[in-house]
């Protein structure tokens, strides 16, 4: 008997590693902000201190994909075939709309930009609730034939 050969699977092995789970949490779960040292030269040569809030920068899937080596792609990819992966990229879309709303509130962004951020990578929309009150209670739609029939058909009454 034969050995029937092994099947090669297609295409090139994945990069998915189930680590990925806990670093991309941890690659999203940053403190918001974080304090720098400035200094200020003081016309008498003196230098003054201070320490001042500066914001992190917003972690985003985008980057997480360049920190893999891969494209943002394949991480819907990953979303899509390996649950575990789904449900850390759940829980990093809430700590990142979370970070989006505590710096935009404390005015670390400008209100323009942060609405945009927060259309396109989270599920924030504007909304409107339009109210419509309409008395119309029932509607004829009569083409234009009906009505030339029914004034040729008065006509000919008043003619008679």
């Amino acid at each position: 008997m034969s050995k029937k050969p092994k099947k090669m699977s297609q295409g090139r092995p994945t990069k998915y590693k189930e680590e990925y789970c806990k670093t991309i949490v941890e690659f999203f779960d940053v403190p918001h902000t974080r304090e720098v040292e400035k200094t200020r030269i003081n016309k008498d040569g003196t230098h003054t201190k201070w320490f001042e809030e500066v914001a992190n920068s917003l972690p985003t899937f985008e980057r997480f994909a360049v920190d893999c080596g891969v494209h943002v792609d394949t991480l819907h990819e990953w979303r899509n075939k390996y649950d575990s992966f789904s449900e850390a990229c759940k829980r990093c879309k809430n700590i990142q709309r979370t970070m989006l709303n505590d710096l935009a509130m404390r005015g670390f962004y400008n209100a323009t930009y942060t609405m945009f951020v927060a259309k396109n990578i989270t599920d924030m929309r504007d909304t409107q609730h339009i109210e419509q009150n309409s008395n119309v209670r029932n509607t004829t739609v009569v083409t234009d034939k009906e009505v030339a029939d029914e004034a040729s058909r008065m006509k000919e009454e008043l003619n008679e």
